[in-house]
């Protein structure tokens, strides 16, 4: 499942390995470490469980098992596990989310086409509004 093309070659961030900077990638990237920077990749990032990944990552297909704090931004599907924890805006085509998965912040389900605009900064609705104790 890791490498889906075999004309891209795939990158892994062993869990030793904390990444201070941003990355942009061709292929796809398996992450079992810590990133701090923002993530560009061309092809499936995955994330697994005990990784994190401080700043927001723009792919064409995400598998998240790890914790991610900052806006998921997939052109086609994304993948939330039990174990993943997403604290930013998530914005893909397609999304499976796991029992259990963690998620906060807003959604946006759009076309492939729509993927690449970028998500709303205003607030959308909030459900506990109006309501009196």
């Amino acid at each position: 499942m890791f490498q889906q093309n075999s004309n891209s070659m795939s990158s892994i961030i062993g869990p030793d390995l904390d990444i201070k900077g941003d990355i942009n990638i061709k292929g796809d990237l398996l992450i079992y470490g810590k990133v701090n920077g923002n993530i560009n990749c061309e092809g499936l990032v995955t994330t697994m469980k005990g990784s994190t990944v401080k700043g927001c990552i723009n792919t064409i297909f995400a598998d998240i098992s790890g914790k991610i704090e900052g806006d998921l931004k997939v052109q086609k599907k994304v993948s939330l596990s039990s174990s993943a924890s997403l604290n930013g805006d998530l914005l893909a085509s397609i999304i499976v989310i796991e029992e259990g998965a963690l998620f906060s912040g807003l959604c946006d389900m759009s076309s492939e086409t729509d993927a690449s605009s970028s998500l709303p900064s205003k607030k959308v609705a909030n459900l506990n509004e109006g309501t009196k104790n």
